[in-house]
């Protein structure tokens, strides 16, 4: 049954897969980072959270096309509400106020961040499903 469900995914499915994960992943490592901080910026948790639920909502409905969109909408949005919240972190570190180089954390975060952006902004100009003729073999 699971061999007959994926015989038909394409790259841009398995993109879409591994951004659900790469979310699920940033949103907890930036609330473990942060919260309690007042770099923390709950929409952006909040974001990164609805973009792997609404991937997976969208693919058990096989509106493939639709999931990559949204969850790139999302995933950018969490990524502007991340700036918003480390902003002045960074205008610190940039003038040389309070810290003389940036965390790990937030360098680890904003990889995390950077890099499911880039992924999702890919993965909308991939084909999400494979041709008819692709799937029986015949390509």
């Amino acid at each position: 049954m699971l061999t007959k469900y994926i015989k038909d995914k394409s790259i841009g499915f398995w993109f879409c897969a591994a951004i659900t994960l790469l979310s699920l992943v940033t949103s907890i490592v930036y609330a473990v980072c942060y919260a309690g901080s007042d770099n923390i910026n709950w929409g952006s948790f909040a974001f990164m959270l609805a973009a792997a639920a609404a991937a997976v909502v969208l693919t058990v409905l096989k509106k493939h096309r639709l999931a990559s969109y949204v969850q790139a909408f999302l995933v950018f949005m969490a990524l502007l509400f991340f700036i918003y919240g480390i902003y002045y972190y960074v205008s610190v570190v940039m003038v040389g106020i309070d810290l003389d180089s940036f965390s790990p954390e937030f360098i680890v975060c904003t990889i995390l961040y950077l890099l499911a952006f880039g992924l999702s902004v890919a993965n909308v100009f991939l084909k999400q499903t494979k041709d008819s003729g692709e799937v029986n073999g015949n390509e």
